[in-house]
This record gives structure tokens, C-alpha cells and sequence, in this order.
């Protein structure tokens, strides 16, 4: 099988910019300053070391605390987590920071209220916890940072909200229909191969009308639905790896796939069902067990379109990272 968890790692703590001042410098000793402490910079806005080292810590101290020391030196995919937390923690703070200036460019604006409410609540449980204290004096994870994070917080929610507003998303009426006909399930079947020029002929072999099932039990590496002729049964989101799942859950009845590369190598997939709603619901489904995907169908349907945005704003966007100063 193919499956795997989609999120090997969970980073929530929320990353917010905070600005460096550089004085006292001519251009060359300046150019050697935003060298060592600029880790990126998004349309032109910097992201200083000093606040990607502060939320790093943050990470550090919780998986540290969960998983043991010897955690960072653990590698997937032939990289350490260490690596990948850090590069995840860089990615999120860029993120954010355009999360950010759209945000205000939306008209969005946070009550100054509300940040000091909920700072006050985030005072009194770090006054009762004294190691976290501690920690946080020894980092200099002070008020004001904590109080851009929690700002952030509420940016990040009132962003999520004007773009499902102008998705109409927000609308019951709306989001019942669109899920009606969403599929909750399909049936697939894969052919895994390891070597990109076997799998474009197998591709080619497939179009011009082999049998998809012969061909998945003669070439396919993936032992579990090897002999099954590459049948994975039925699925739901959030099972199988990124790519494959979006494909997979692309297709139309019947239909095959281009090459889809993931981790474990070439895949050519073929749709051979889909389930909705409405055919759950004929099948016979529990009411409980129907309300309960139709609020999955929703969250997915919330999150892509969130994706998309943030997909867009990416693309649109002048991004520099300078990965050499979170190594």
C-alpha cells in the first residue's frame, strides 16, 4: 500500500515578523549584516533570524520534550528532522507574512483589545508554569513577541474567513449543495514502478487498450496490490500521500492518469469508482456516520480553496530565501 500519514510533523505554533534595525553601518558592513540575519524576505519585507530562531526554539523545546533528544538526528526521506522542521518553520513564516499583507490589503484590522485580553489569559498560565517561564526569559521570548503571535493568530482567522466569505462558503445553503455530489470515497487502482521510462511505456501500453489489472500483477512494485491487479479498494482523504490522493480523487470513473510521482516512486492510477453523499446515503450509511462526512467534505472543501489563495499569492509574490542562515 501506499498509505501514509499526511502530516509526519504538526508545527502549530504561529510565527509573526518582527523588524531588525541596522544603524551605525556603511553599505558593506550592512550587506554583511542582512547576510547573517535575514533568513528571507517577501516583496521586499524581512524575516530576521532573531524571529526564526525564536520560534524554532519553541518547536525544539515541545519535540524535545515529546519524542527525546535523539529525535533531530532521525531522518526521512534521507534528511534529518532537524532540517525539515527548520525548513517548515522558514516556509510557515514566509507564508504568514503574506498571509499578512493581504490581510491588510482586505481592509483587515485586529481591535488592539482583543490582543491585550488574550495576552493577560497567556500571562497568568505561564505565571503558574514556571519551567515555561524560565524558558521563555532564557530566549527572550518576551511580551512583545508574544503579543505579534497572538496578533498573527487573529489575523490568520479573520483572513480564513474573508476568503470562504468570498467563496461563499460561509453560506449553509451553498455548502450543502456543493457536497451533494463531492466524492467522499473512491476505489483506485495503482501501478508502482521505480523507473520513470518503464512507467511512460506502461502508460503508453494502457492508452493504446491493455488491460490495466494485467499489467498492474506483471510490473507493479507495490506488494500489497500487486496480485490484486493494483486494486487499493475503497479510500478516503487523508490516507494516502499528497499526490496521489489529489489525483486519485480527480479522476472520473474510469478514467487513468498521467504519471503522478510521490515518494515511493511512478504511479498510474485508474478511478474505478466514486462515492458521494448521495450514494452513502443509498448504501445505507448510519445518519451519524453521514453527518459526520459531510462535515469532512466540508473541511476539505473549506481547506482547498484556503490552498488555492495561498497558492496564488505565492506565485504572485517576490520570495528570497537564504536558507544558509537557518542551518
Amino acid at each position: 500500500m501506499v498509505q501514509i500519514k499526511r502530516k509526519v510533523l504538526a508545527i502549530t505554533v504561529v510565527l509573526i515578523l518582527l523588524a531588525t534595525i541596522f544603524t551605525g553601518c556603511n553599505k558593506e558592513s550592512l550587506k554583511s549584516s542582512l547576510d547573517k540575519n535575514v533568513v528571507a524576505k517577501v516583496n521586499g519585507v524581512k524575516i530576521t533570524k532573531e524571529d526564526f530562531e525564536k520560534n524554532f526554539s519553541i518547536v525544539e523545546k515541545s519535540y524535545s520534550k515529546w519524542y527525546g533528544e535523539d529525535i533531530w538526528s532521525q531522518e526521512i526521506d534521507g534528511k534529518t528532522l532537524l532540517t525539515i522542521v527548520k525548513q517548515q518553520i522558514l516556509d510557515k513564516l514566509i507564508t504568514e507574512e503574506l498571509i499578512l499583507q493581504e490581510a491588510k490589503k482586505m481592509g483587515i484590522k485586529i481591535d488592539s483589545e482583543k490582543v491585550e485580553e488574550k495576552y493577560k489569559d497567556f500571562s497568568k498560565q505561564l505565571e503558574s508554569n514556571k519551567e515555561l517561564k524560565k524558558f521563555y526569559e532564557e530566549k527572550n521570548i518576551d511580551e512583545n513577541f508574544i503579543k505579534k503571535q497572538i496578533k498573527m493568530e487573529l489575523y490568520l482567522k479573520e483572513f480564513r474567513n474573508k476568503i470562504f466569505e468570498q467563496a461563499g462558503l460561509n453560506d449553509e445553503k451553498k455548502l450543502q449543495e456543493l457536497i451533494k455530489n463531492y466524492p467522499i470515497k473512491v476505489r483506485a487502482r495503482h501501478i508502482l514502478v521505480k523507473d520513470e521510462k518503464l512507467a511512460k511505456d506502461l502508460l503508453k501500453r494502457i492508452k493504446a487498450g491493455e488491460d490495466f489489472a494485467q499489467l498492474a500483477k506483471e510490473y507493479s512494485e507495490d506488494p500489497g496490490s500487486k496480485e490484486k491487479g493494483g486494486d487499493l479498494g475503497y479510500f478516503s482523504r487523508g490516507v494516502m500521500v499528497p499526490e496521489f490522493e489529489e489525483a486519485a480523487f480527480s479522476l472520473k470513473k474510469g478514467e487513468v492518469s498521467d504519471l503522478v510521482k510521490t515518494r515511493f516512486g511512478y504511479h498510474i492510477i485508474k478511478t474505478e469508482e466514486i462515492k458521494t453523499i448521495e450514494d452513502l446515503i443509498k448504501d445505507g450509511l448510519e445518519k451519524e456516520q453521514i453527518e459526520k462526512e459531510k462535515k469532512i467534505a466540508i473541511d476539505y472543501i473549506k481547506e482547498s480553496k484556503y490552498n488555492e489563495k495561498i497558492k496564488e499569492l505565492k506565485e504572485n509574490a517576490k520570495i528570497e530565501k537564504f536558507e544558509k542562515n537557518i542551518k
